[in-house]
This record gives C-alpha cells, structure tokens and sequence, in this order.
C-alpha cells in the first residue's frame, strides 16, 4: 500500500510540474488572428515631399536690407504652386571679391522664411543669367571657391531645408556651359571643395552624365553598398535643362559610343547615357526642365525616358510648349490612368509612388514570441525617395479606443522605381490586451513633417493607411486553467 501511495504521489507531482510548465507557456497560446484589408491602387497625383513640379524664382544678391530679399522670398511662396522650389541666386555683384556681410545676411534671410514655412529647397548659385556668363564671372576660379565657402555656413545652418544644390556655380544660367572654368579638372576641383564644405545630407547636381563622370573620375561611381555615405559620388545628381529637347538633349549626349573609351567623361550616345542614368539615379536625384517640343517628348516617348532617368523633379512653367502638348494627349496604357491627360499622368509618377499591396502577420507560438508583421510595399514612379522617412505602425483598439504605435526600421530608399520590397517586423501580440485592432501604416517625412501620400485608395485622410486588422481572442477556459492549478496541491495523498 505504501508503494502504491509514493507512485500516485510520483505521478500527481509530474502532473503539477506539467500544469506549471503549461502555465508558463499558457500565454503564448493566445489566439491571434489577422485579416488584411483590400488594397487597390488609386489614379490620383499625389503631393508628396521632394517631388513633381517645382516653381523656380531669383534673388540678385546685393547690399539691399535683407529684410527686402525675406519680403520678396514670401511673395514667391505665395506664388509658388507647390512646396518643391527651384532658388537661382545670382553672384554677379561680388565677382570681384568677397561677398559681404549684407549679401550673406540676404541669403540666410532668405532660407530663413523657406524652413518657417517647410518648404523643400534646391538651389543654384551662378553669375549670369543673361546668357553672358564670360563677362560676368570671376575672373580667378579660387573666388569661386571662397564664395563657396562663405555661403556655405548660411547653407549648412538650414540643411533640411536645402535639398539638393546644382552646378559648379559657372556657366551661363549655372548650366556649367560658356565658362571659363569648363575643363573636367576644374569641375572637379569646384564640385569637390563644395561637397567637403557642405551638409553630407545634401545632395549636389551637375549639368550632364559626361560632367559628373568628369567629378568622380568613374564610369560607375556608386553602387548600393556605398549610396547615402555622405561621400561626394553618393551625394551627386544631375540636372538637365534640356530633357527631351532632341537626340541629344540638346548637347548633353553625343552621337558617337563612349565604349571602349579610357576617358570617364566622354559623352555617350542617347542610349548609353539613359542606360547611365538608369542605374545611377536610383541612388541620386535627377530632374530639370523640358524643351522644344519635338518628337521625342510626344507623350509615349516621354514616359519611356523619363521612367529610364528616374526624373523625380520637373520645372513646371518650361516649355510651356511641351507641357501644353502632354495636356492636350491622352494616355493610352491599359491601366487605372488610361484617358487620363498626359500631364496629369506624368504629374502622378514623377518622383516616387508608394502602393502597399499586401500585409500579413505570422505568429509561431512555440517558436518566438512575437508575430512577424510583413509590408509590400511597391513604388510605381518614376523614382526613388532619396530621404528616408519615419515609419510608423499603429493599432488602435476598436472598443476603448486606445492607440498603440510602434516605429519601424525600415529604409523606404530601397524601393527600387517600377519595383518593390518586403520589410518584416516583430510585433509583441501578447502584450496586447483581448479585442479587435485596427491597423495603419504611415510614413513621416522628418523635415517637414508632411505624412506621405500613398496611391492606394484606401489612404486616409491623415495619410494613415489601414492594412488590416488583428484579433487577439480571450484564452479558452482560462479560469477553469486557473482553478485546476489552485486545487492540484489537495489531490496530492497525504504522506504514509
């Protein structure tokens, strides 16, 4: 009997011990569940930071008040007809020595007024814009540089603000074009004393393909590992005055192949120079403004080449004549924008286009103890974002209304233009108490705090857009559980 006694007491003590491990496992058996809303895509153009049509004004920089120059900055905002502006800020005044405290107090002024009000900058210093760039710039190239410098303190104080800066500051209009300080080694020279003076988070621009390769002494001066390091090649774009302006676009490529050529800076044919940019302006901006209506900016061609040139900024008032013709086409793709008029349909895809098709949530109870959230995140634009942004993930209870937000690690400047990518995130589902949530996904942009616009239709108001919902149920028969623990220790014999 006693015998008997010790093995029921043997067996009901591992009976406790499995109810204990039971226990401490119990909550990761919670069930959840998550049921994904339906995406579709919307043909609406959205407005979003560091993209699309952008106005473009000038300042002369002078010993006038800089209280003049912020006045006159406030009367272009009120113009402006979107966020995105192009400053030409002309030099001519001082090509002959220092710029003076006056000139650079405009400036600051003026940039100033452009971070109060958030708006996204990209500017361009010269010395003409006359077309007679021989007569009015410096006669010694190490004024340039000292300009450079001076400015530089003004520019580096408003780093969100300046989004990008174009040109060498040379040439007529700042196109680096009828200069005396032309040659591949003086681009150099210019543009890398500007990227060591300058915020690395700012990008630079040069006028073609054939003078940044001049800069950078390379025909493949970025790849994917060294994009957004701050150095020189991860910081240069272009800019191109001449887009869709002939086969050449209008002297930026050539008619002869730069292959097998020893020289970076040869210029290449149309298509060597789009397969340039192709690749290249995944990791840098790209944009300018078009001209002369001719075929290769008809409508369908234009798509094509700006879609190959990852073009993610447009001047929105030149040429007039080939804005007014996408206006007057149609788009003919069998797609949501088919119908739609060719500058709408191109207002809709310059820069980046965020489409998030799919969401799903796994949870391995055994495994881990938290889910794996996982966004697809398409980019339907013709561009990259080139600044990151802030994610966010939020889950808001239906019943009480409590909102839960968790920020996400995630570069959104991996979205390749026409691709897309998969981020997943843990997500800790059993601290969330029982109920339905309500899932959204927004994105952030740091600098003006503007919540990016996504092309899905189901996008709210406030750019959050819902992705779903997840249901963490109540634990079956969790108190009987409990009442079983508390009456095992009286099923235990007594000892013998």
């Amino acid at each position: 009997m006693k015998k008997f006694f010790h093995l029921m007491a043997f067996l009901l003590h591992i009976v406790l011990f499995a109810a204990l491990a039971l226990f401490a496992l119990y909550p990761r058996f919670q069930p959840i569940s998550y049921l994904p809303a339906l995406q579709t895509e919307g043909n609406e153009i959205l407005k979003n930071p560091y993209c699309g049509f952008y106005s473009m004004y000038g300042f002369a920089l002078s010993e006038e008040p800089p209280e003049n120059a912020a006045r006159q900055c406030r009367q272009y905002m009120d113009w402006s007809n979107g966020m995105l502006m192009l400053l030409q800020i002309n030099l001519k005044n001082y090509s002959q020595g220092d710029l003076s405290e006056t000139a650079l107090l405009q400036l600051d002024s003026i940039l100033a007024e452009l971070s109060a009000a958030k708006r996204e900058v990209i500017l361009r210093f010269f010395y003409d814009w006359d077309g007679k760039a021989l007569e009015t710039e410096p006669s010694e190239i190490t004024t340039i540089t000292r300009h450079m410098t001076q400015i530089a303190d003004v520019v580096n104080k408003y780093a969100d603000t300046v989004y990008l800066i174009q040109s060498t500051f040379t040439g007529n209009y700042g196109e680096m074009t009828q200069t005396h300080y032309g040659s591949h080694a003086n681009n150099r020279l210019l543009m890398s004393h500007l990227a060591q003076i300058t915020d690395p988070s700012i990008f630079l621009a040069v006028r073609t393909p054939s003078h940044l390769r001049g800069v950078t002494e390379s025909k493949t001066p970025i790849t994917p590992e060294t994009a957004y390091n701050g150095t020189l090649s991860s910081r240069l774009g272009l800019y191109n005055d001449g887009i869709l302006g002939s086969v050449y676009d209008v002297g930026t490529y050539d008619d002869t192949s730069f292959e097998g050529s020893e020289n970076p800076a040869e210029k290449g044919t149309r298509e060597e120079e789009l397969a340039f940019q192709e690749y290249l302006c995944q990791f840098v901006p790209n944009g300018g403004e078009t001209v002369i209506d001719n075929p290769y900016n008809d409508l369908d061609n234009a798509i094509v080449d700006l879609a190959r040139m990852h073009v993610s900024y447009l001047n929105s008032a030149h040429d007039t004549a080939v804005l007014n013709k996408w206006k007057t086409s149609a788009y003919q793709g069998d797609d949501i924008f088919r119908q739609m008029n060719g500058l709408d349909y191109i207002s809709a895809h310059l820069g980046y286009r965020y489409f998030i098709s799919e969401s799903s949530c796994a949870y391995d109870a055994l495994n881990s103890p938290e889910a794996a959230f996982t966004l697809t995140i398409q980019n339907r634009g013709f561009a990259p974002a080139y600044r990151n942004f802030n994610a966010v993930l939020s889950l808001r209870h239906r019943d009480t209304k409590v909102l839960i937000s968790v920020p996400l690690e995630m570069d959104i400047r991996t979205i390749p233009a026409g691709g897309e990518a998969k981020f997943t995130f843990p997500l800790d589902v059993r601290a969330l108490p029982e109920g339905i949530y309500d899932v959204f996904f927004t994105l952030t942009d740091p600098y003006t705090e503007r919540k990016i616009q996504f092309a899905n239709v189901s996008a709210e108001a406030d750019g959050a857009l819902k992705l779903g919902n997840i249901t963490v149920a109540p634990t079956a028969n969790g108190a009987a559980f409990g009442e079983f623990l508390k009456a095992l220790p009286s099923l235990l014999p007594a000892r013998q």
